[in-house]
């Protein structure tokens, strides 16, 4: 019985990889891709505890709601990674991922268990890349971008991505819930292959961006302390003028 429970709880324990998923892309100053990975293991996470037995009191949401979100947050994470890696300059990366918000919103609402909610992100995605980079390779008559992304960044991560997408849609029959954690592990790693070394809009040294939760606090705090300072240095011009007038 106790291997039973285990077995049927493990999908949501395996979705727990995302987290160090988002972590890397944290670190590597990708924190809107982190938030991205942060959001789609909570929602998958919840999603199969609801499955699971003996947690159902996580299910704070409608599980047809929950089910959406863990799709959703799954292709939009497929989205952003691949835009990341496709390294395109301002305004055109914050546009590209705000038109794959709103698509993959439409496209998973309508069919949330098709091919296409995660062929469709990807192949526009890689055509969107290939592009780019093929004017970039005619601009520069050379190899774009060095051999050692497409050796060490999107050979590898393709690779696990095809297996993470293989094991979704092909295998899951023979034992879901390994192979769907398997899935999880594969997709995982293939976000950490897939993300760029660095993000070179996040800064460095001491102008580094950085993700952290007193960072909102500490602005409001500075904000307010500098009103107070600003009006406790009128409160003592206007005393000062008043002395001097009645001296």
């Amino acid at each position: 019985m106790g291997a039973f429970i285990a077995k049927m709880l493990l999908p949501t324990f395996s979705s727990l990889v995302f987290l160090p998923t988002a972590s890397v892309a944290a670190k590597r100053g990708f924190h809107m891709e982190a938030m991205v990975y942060f959001f789609a293991m909570f929602f998958i996470a919840v999603y199969h505890a609801c499955d699971g037995p003996g947690l159902s009191i996580l299910c704070f949401m409608r599980y047809d709601i929950l089910e959406y979100f863990s799709v959703y947050s799954t292709a939009l994470s497929m989205w952003v990674t691949l835009i990341a890696l496709g390294d395109f300059d301002e305004p055109q990366r914050s546009t590209l991922t705000m038109f794959g918000v709103l698509t993959i919103a439409v496209r998973i609402y309508q069919d949330r268990w098709g091919y296409g909610i995660y062929s469709g992100p990807i192949g526009s995605a890689v055509f969107i890349i290939t592009v780019k980079w093929l004017q970039k390779m005619k601009q520069l008559r050379a190899v774009y971008p060095e051999r050692t992304v497409y050796t060490q960044q999107v050979g590898p991560g393709c690779c696990f991505g095809a297996l993470a997408l293989m094991l979704r849609f092909y295998f899951e029959e023979w034992d879901y819930a390994y192979v769907h954690s398997f899935y999880h592990l594969s997709l995982a790693v293939s976000f950490v292959l897939l993300l760029p070394k660095k993000n070179r809009y996040a800064g460095s040294g001491q102008n580094a961006a950085k993700l952290s939760c007193f960072t909102l606090c500490c602005c409001v705090g500075h904000t307010d302390m500098s009103a107070t300072l600003r009006a406790v240095g009128r409160g003592g011009a206007v005393f000062e003028a008043q002395d001097l007038k009645h001296k």
